[in-house]
């Protein structure tokens, strides 16, 4: 296909689809067109001069080909480039992307996941495939990156603004990971490598291991004169980690003088200790195939595909202190907050000895199909299909065992008063001693040791939720030149995609076999004693296969929709947090692209309009109580967003540039946000209604769930830049932004329409509800579109090899980023923290290379944040993150001659300070910690051999 865009990137966005009729009409067609003529003014190399090819690979390659595209962008972006054929920077796309400037990664289980542009969480943020949005795994949006090796991306570019004719895109920005094109490539290669991981950390719980392993394989070539391209990768790990955990219940104030203490003090509420040994095994396989038959016709079958499995096993235990009646009999001492920082617990009424998985597994797979067709020299036609799918399960076992049963109707197994010493450090984390052992299989029995409800033979709980996600969409465009001054050509499409997505929630008891209140383990499936002298407890505990039990049959489980033992809340839970969301999106759009000069300075960018028309609906559960009175409700929304966008480049002398920018811009709202389930109450005929805004009596209240009306985030966000360049091997560049939030999606009273709703039933002699059946407008706080606010940020990045300021220097080179962000959210008068903003965002790297040899340390620095992270059943709770300084390095040789050459080896280290991941409340002080983690640092030897 003829570029009639020179200012668009090399990689063009894919635009969509039709069918195979289609595409066999235009091959007749470009068939009986004469072939293009040569371009004229270019001379052709004299045959006895041949030309040599120098083809440069490493650290400098993936730094010079980011830098040329950001050069060449008429949008700003940054860009991740492979350092050679199936080789990006680090083991993860993400941990690569979170070096980039302004852009924050947070960690899950210890390894980068999501991410933050600009300040703004991954809710604000697009992904894609290609151009193509994904189907995510988890319960909302957000592409988690670690379901895509970085073995098979040559490129993830992230786009900082918007143009029109970008079909998906964010507030904050849009991701796109890239896969090989084999004819741009234009050469064969083979590649593979072997990779042995290594953690620091000692395994924590018997039966997993400390090392793992990664294997890649990457296949390129070209075939009929260039017109077929073909490439295959196949991507395969299977990576341990360890952790060490503590997860406090949070802090208890004394308002009576109780415990001896003054009012005023603080003392543990209750903690919850243990340590995790986990692996994540990943297959993943992606291919492409390429058809270029003549000038005129290019077409791109891309596919990929990945199996995950995540498999953790965690061992815990669980205190009881002030919370659960326990005495404070001595202070040791108390800081300067007026918390008890040491001390002894005493008739502490129950210990649990938790034995927790989870087994976690998702299937992901995208295919897509891009036709582009020149009728004329003056005409381009693209033409884009695509489906990408995803189904996740979660299998969460949960065993307690303890020293007996805290159940009065059992006086024989009441378990012995526990007394525990503690001590507290600055940072909020605890060490507990007990007095009683854990570790005796034939004292410490499968039971319920808290009397958590479900009965007198339960002993743990069983989490299985099932989430189904996909996405079909199709984009049609055609890109007319123009010999207009100033303008370069026009660009018209429409996309059309359409989302469904859904979550099937199943709970239960685990119920002792035999009507027994307790058992001891199976000697079958006891795997020794579990250390737990780190937090303190110098006994550890029993540890089993409770997976192996489960699987045996010898636990009964019952779906707690129809289990009468089942709490009430689990039951209602399974109920509204089963639900279903389909959209179906059609973007209208016209974009001009800008190449003209402005007196001599060259000018390019592009200006347009997009039109977004969303038909949402969803299907979610509402309980006035009890479950059995509930049902679910359709309901949705249509409407129409108008989203104009500019974007200038205007190139100064000394190769620099000046950019400018400006958008209107929506994110999604949120699928829980949409969708969760929630409770409602209906006010009766006797008693006192609610006054709605203009004096109306109000007979129905939304305590809680999703709202399916809901319309997206929206902002306006302006962009001004200045970039120096140092050819495309280093630039030097200054940014500022600001976003005007014109809606934000926070919980607030609006009104709500409960026609459909059920009323309580009816029962003789009692309240009756004819107002309420007659009256169906309510109230709910729900999550809703308000005012919004501001976000504010400037970013310094540099780019530089170091030869550019003295030959002296040759190899060494210098990758460095600081970014500070503000946000003013006041909806309704309230102060909202942004999920994702990090006031101060810092990365640097240092690296140096020559001669094959190669070297970098790297230094990734984020402020504290309001994280949304992942808790125990895989919903996303708002916390806040504690700042965080991340340290990597990397030593590596290369090969270039002789009988190793193509050969590569590198060591390399992650987390090498071990730096920890801690949450606390976003309203608690800063020592009252939530979740306080350490992963150790990993260690890696990798070889890769291409030819």
């Amino acid at each position: 296909m003829k570029n009639l865009n020179a200012t668009r990137p090399a990689a063009r966005r894919s635009t969509l689809s039709i069918s195979s009729t289609v595409t066999t009409i235009l091959l007749a067609a470009a068939g009986s067109a004469p072939a293009a003529d040569q371009p004229t003014g270019t001379a052709a190399a004299p045959a006895d001069q041949p030309l040599q090819e120098v083809v440069v690979t490493g650290i400098r390659k993936g730094i010079e080909d980011a830098v040329a595209a950001k050069k060449a962008s008429a949008d700003m972006i940054e860009e991740v480039s492979s350092e050679d054929i199936g080789k990006l920077p680090d083991a993860s796309i993400a941990e690569s992307i979170a070096r980039l400037p302004g852009i924050a990664a947070q960690r899950t289980n210890g390894r980068a996941q999501i991410f933050a542009i600009r300040g703004l969480g991954p809710d604000f943020t697009v992904t894609t495939l290609n151009g193509r949005e994904q189907a995510s795994v988890n319960d909302n949006r957000t592409v988690e990156f670690d379901q895509y090796p970085a073995e098979l991306v040559s490129a993830v570019r992230v786009f900082k603004t918007p143009d029109a004719g970008m079909a998906y895109q964010g507030i904050a920005g849009t991701a796109d990971i890239e896969t090989v094109r084999p004819i741009a490539y234009g050469r064969r290669a083979v590649a593979f490598g072997y990779q042995r991981d290594q953690d620091s950390q000692q395994v924590n719980v018997p039966g997993y291991e400390r090392g793992g392993n990664r294997v890649n394989l990457m296949y390129i070539d070209q075939f009929r004169d260039n017109t077929l391209g073909v490439a295959f990768g196949a991507a395969y790990n299977k990576t341990p980690y360890q952790a060490q955990t503590e997860e406090p219940w949070g802090y208890a104030t004394t308002n009576n003088g109780a415990q001896g203490l003054p009012v005023g003090d603080e003392v543990l509420g209750g903690d919850k200790d243990g340590i995790k040994s986990a692996y994540y095994e990943r297959t993943g396989f992606m291919g492409v195939a390429e058809f270029k038959p003549v000038d005129s016709v290019h077409m791109v079958f891309d596919g990929y595909h990945s199996d995950f499995k995540e498999l953790q096993a965690i061992r815990r235990m669980e205190y009881g202190t002030i919370w659960s009646g326990a005495t404070l009999s001595q202070i040791g001492s108390v800081d300067a907050s007026n918390r008890v920082t040491a001390g002894t617990f005493t008739n502490i009424p129950y210990l649990v000895a938790e034995n927790y998985n989870n087994d976690r597994r998702a299937h992901l797979n995208s295919l897509g199909y891009n036709l582009e067709f020149d009728p004329s020299d003056n005409w381009a036609l693209d033409s884009d299909l695509s489906y990408s799918w995803v189904r996740r399960t979660d299998l969460r076992l949960e065993s307690t065992a303890g020293l007996g049963r805290n159940d009065s109707t059992q006086p024989a197994f009441l378990p012995p008063p526990e007394t525990v010493n503690f001590t507290t450090n600055s940072t909020g984390v605890t060490n507990l001693v007990t007095q009683h052992s854990y570790s005796d299989y034939n004292t410490t029995f499968l039971t319920d040791p808290g009397n958590w409800g479900g009965g007198p033979t339960r002993s743990g709980f069983l989490g299985h939720p099932t989430v189904y996600d996909d996405i079909k969409a199709m984009k049609l465009a055609a890109i007319r030149k123009l010999s207009a001054s100033g303008l370069h050509d026009v660009t018209v499409g429409v996309n059309y995609a359409q989302r469904t997505k859904w979550k099937y929630q199943w709970q239960s008891i685990l119920y002792l076999p035999g009507g027994v209140s307790h058992a001891v383990v199976p000697a079958a499936y006891r795997q020794g004693i579990i250390n737990t002298s780190f937090f303190g407890n110098p006994g550890g505990m029993i540890n089993y296969d409770a997976y192996g039990l489960y699987n045996s049959g010898f636990w009964t489980t019952i779906d707690s929709r129809v289990d009468p033992n089942a709490n009430p809340s689990d039951t209602t839970a399974d109920y509204t947090n089963s639900w279903s969301v389909t959209e179906k999106l059609t973007t209208a759009y016209a974009k001009v692209d800008i190449d003209t000069h402005v007196s001599s300075f060259p000018l390019t960018g592009n200006f347009g309009v997009q039109t977004l028309t969303a038909d949402q609906k969803a299907n979610l559960f509402f309980s006035p109580g009890a479950a059995s009175q509930g049902s679910y409700q359709d309901s949705g929304r249509k409407y129409t967003d108008v989203l104009p966008s500019l974007n200038l480049a205007l190139g100064l002398p000394d190769d620099s540039k000046l950019r400018f920018a400006a958008a209107k811009t929506q994110a999604r709202p949120r699928m829980d946000d949409l969708a969760g389930g929630g409770g409602f109450s209906t006010i009766s005929d006797n008693a006192s209604p609610l006054t709605g805004p203009d004096g109306q009596p109000v007979y129905w209240q939304q305590n809680s769930g999703g709202n399916p009306k809901l319309r997206p985030w929206m902002a306006n966000a302006f962009d001004l830049a200045l970039e120096k360049y140092f050819s495309t091997r280093g630039y030097v560049s200054g940014a500022l932004y600001y976003k005007s939030l014109t809606s934000y999606i926070y919980p607030r009273f609006i009104l709500v329409d409960f026609t459909g709703f059920p009323l309580p039933p009816s029962v003789a002699g009692g309240p009756t509800y004819t107002k309420a059946d007659a009256n169906r407008i309510g109230f709910g706080k729900i999550a809703s579109n308000g005012s919004g606010g501001t976000i504010r940020g400037a970013e310094l990045s540099v780019s530089l090899p170091a030869e550019v300021l003295t030959p002296v220097l040759q190899g060494f080179g210098l990758l460095a980023s600081a970014s500070w962000n503000r946000s003013e959210i006041h909806p309704d008068g309230l102060s909202v923290p942004v999920p994702g903003l990090s006031p101060k965002v810092i990365n640097s790297t240092l690296y140096y290379e020559r001669g094959g040899f190669s070297v970098r340390v790297s230094d990734r620095f984020r402020g504290a944040f309001v994280g949304e992270v992942p808790a125990y059943d895989a919903t996303l709770t708002v916390n806040n993150v504690k700042s965080e300084n991340l340290v990597d390095a990397q030593v590596g040789y290369t090969f270039t001659e002789g009988r190793f050459n193509g050969l590569s080896v590198n060591l390399s280290g992650s987390n090498l300070t071990n730096e920890r991941f801690a949450l606390y409340g976003v309203t608690a002080p800063p020592f009252d910690v939530i979740k306080y983690e350490r992963y150790g640092a990993l260690y890696s030897g990798a070889a890769r051999y291409k030819f």
